[in-house]
């Protein structure tokens, strides 16, 4: 069990790699929010390979979160904070399946409409705006993702089981995310991705300490 669980917290890392070097591939994300108001740079970018290449990365990166999730209240399921953790699971999940959706409208729908603007079809880009409902679900997302993330990161510091901080660390990593500035987002995805691999290495220790033979007793000698 100890070795899926460091697996499945691994790939959570990783998750932060992918999501921190992707964001890379694009100017500024938040420029798909802007579609009202700069409509062209929104269909030049959203039609770009490079933005097909981070939109895709996002299903990617949401499935390896879920993954990771699970892996880690899976651990915490022996420790006196399981109930905690288990909540903090069902929010989690909530953000992941909430993110899977964002990623649909990112890759799908936006090249579209990107594509209509540019041929011509300037009434396309309403669809892109959704009138404020994209902004609105993806506040929901970040509502359910830090009050999980929050009872994760208190089960991970009752627990006894993980390094304490390191809980917290993650929530500061998704906290800090929304934020404008390439820099700052690549940051804090290597901050929590960074978390998770340390978790992972934690259990690794853990349960090879567990593993390891105790040596014997040296013998006395008989005088």
């Amino acid at each position: 069990m100890e070795k899926r669980i460091i697996s499945c917290l691994c790939i959570i890392g990783f998750a932060g790699l992918l999501f921190a070097f992707g964001d890379l591939l694009i100017p500024q994300e938040n420029l798909i929010f802007e579609a009202a108001t700069r409509p062209e740079d929104f269909s030049k970018l959203v039609t770009s390979p490079e933005y097909a290449v981070w939109a895709l990365r996002g299903f990617v990166g949401v499935i390896m979160e879920m993954i990771g999730t699970v892996g880690l209240y899976l651990y915490l399921q022996k420790s006196k904070a399981e109930r905690l953790a288990f909540y903090g699971l069902l929010l989690t999940l909530t953000h992941h399946i909430l993110g899977v959706g964002v990623f649909a409208v990112a890759y799908f729908l936006f090249p579209a409409v990107g594509e209509l603007f540019l041929m011509g079809h300037t009434e396309a880009i309403r669809y892109a705006t959704m009138g404020g409902a994209l902004q609105n679900f993806m506040g929901v997302s970040l509502i359910s993702t830090l009050l999980g993330l929050g009872m994760m990161a208190v089960a991970v510091w009752r627990s006894g089981m993980l390094p304490k901080w390191s809980g917290w660390l993650v929530f500061l990593g998704f906290a800090f995310i929304p934020f404008p500035g390439a820099a700052l987002q690549f940051m804090t995805n290597i901050l929590w991705g960074a978390a998770y691999f340390w978790m992972a290495y934690s259990v690794y220790r853990n349960h090879h300490e567990i593993l390891a033979p105790h040596e014997p007793a040296p013998r006395q000698l008989v005088s």
